[in-house]
């Protein structure tokens, strides 16, 4: 009875000693397969891990746009049978007094047309266009620290009542307008007017 008791005992032993190495190691049936708790730490048996997708590549810093844009058409190309450009419808502009005498004078001295020195000065005046609108937009007449601002304030310096004329192409009359959008003044005679007055060569008057 003892020694049935025994092989009892073992048998049943025996089959805890054996589902433990199992929970560990796989298992007889499973030795190949690398299961268990000791066969997915070393890897067999068990499933890849993701691949990390490798970072994306910091974008690098563009070149920096010019305020102003260049407008370039077809039309800058295109000349007559006899080698001079198409007619170019003209616009007018009014200026002052003063500026009017000095941009003749500027026209004659480089023997420029009026058109080109329009576009010479407006080139000139998006390097200086902060301080050259400081300088020619009045405020009222009057300012206190106790009362509001007396009287109206007075046109942008260099306009007036003096009428020219300059003969834009399309895109140049585009570039134009991305001027006037850059220094809030009213319109294109506005823009044309305060940077003659301010780069013309010369001073300009007090009343330009």
């Amino acid at each position: 009875m003892a020694k049935s008791k025994d092989a009892t005992t073992n048998s049943s032993g025996g089959s805890e000693d054996t589902s433990l190495e199992d929970a560990f190691s796989g298992g007889a049936s499973d030795a190949n397969g690398g299961g268990g708790v000791f066969g997915a730490w070393q890897g067999g048996g068990a499933a890849d891990a993701p691949a990390v997708p490798a970072p994306a590549p910091a974008p690098t810093a563009g070149a920096s746009t010019p305020a102003v844009r260049p407008v370039v058409t077809q039309t800058q190309q295109t000349v007559t049978t006899d080698g001079r450009e198409p007619f170019r419808k003209p616009v007018g502009f009014r200026v002052s007094v003063g500026v009017a005498k000095r941009l003749e004078r500027f026209r004659k001295d480089k023997n420029l047309t009026v058109t080109e020195v329009v576009m010479l000065m407006a080139d000139r005046s998006v390097g200086v266009m902060e301080e050259m609108l400081k300088y020619a937009v009045q405020g009222p007449k009057v300012q206190t620290s106790l009362f509001a601002p007396q009287g109206v304030a007075g046109p942008p310096k260099g306009t007036g009542s003096e009428q020219r004329q300059w003969a834009p192409r399309p895109e140049d009359r585009q570039v134009m307008a991305q001027l006037v959008e850059m220094s809030g003044l009213v319109n294109e005679s506005s823009y044309i007017a305060v940077a003659l007055n301010y780069c013309l060569p010369e001073k300009p008057c007090k009343k330009d």
